[in-house]
């Protein structure tokens, strides 16, 4: 029987059209908000991984020398990326987040203190600003590349080898660079030790 000049089937099939659609956006609405979460819990990860940094760093230098730390720092990036990079899966991402950010934060920490120490004052407000515009210019170059190699699915297994072969061709780099300042010999450390620094008073 018509109802308001249309058929029943036809409001049938109006009201399952509107029923799907409405259940296709608590899907999507869901589906964005366990996103949100798990990037929220990575940012935090992140961040503890970033702090952790600055209090096992100053340690391991004093243990290690610099360019020995970084370059342990480096290698165990790529060996954590090639490793679960490719799993694509929350919890190894959470590693990732956690680890990449131990490592990155340790050698800005190295390299900046041997910036201090090795620039001449009259250069170091330069040198520092060099330093930080090659940053950031590189992170946003790696941005835009991700965007315009990445596929929409977010699975990339030929990235993720290229990132983890990138931090370990920078950690032989980084050893061997260790290896030539000591002489051939393993690093020393170059953090004075207590006896060595002069006295304040």
């Amino acid at each position: 029987m018509p109802v308001g000049g249309l058929e029943r089937p036809t409001l049938e099939r109006i009201a399952g059209l509107t029923g799907n659609t409405g259940h296709t956006g608590e899907r999507r609405s869901a589906g964005a908000n366990a996103a949100l979460s798990h990037f929220t819990l990575l940012v935090l990860v992140s961040a503890v991984g970033y702090g952790c940094a600055a209090l096992i760093t100053p340690g391991m230098v004093r243990r290690l020398g610099k360019p020995m730390w970084m370059a342990l720092l480096l290698a165990s990036a790529g060996v954590v990326m090639a490793a679960l990079g490719e799993t694509f899966s929350q919890p190894a991402y959470l590693v990732i987040g956690f680890w990449l950010n131990l490592a990155g934060q340790g050698v800005a920490i190295c390299s900046t203190t041997i910036l201090q120490e090795q620039v001449d004052d009259d250069y170091r407000g330069r040198v520092f600003s060099f330093y930080d515009m090659t940053f950031n210019v590189t992170f946003v170059a790696g941005a835009a590349l991700a965007a315009a190699f990445m596929p929409s699915t977010g699975r990339a297994p030929v990235i993720i080898a290229l990132i983890a072969a990138g931090y370990l061709v920078a950690a032989v780099a980084y050893w061997l660079a260790g290896r030539e300042s000591s002489g051939g010999g393993p690093a020393a450390p170059d953090i004075p030790s207590r006896s060595a620094q002069p006295s304040s008073s």
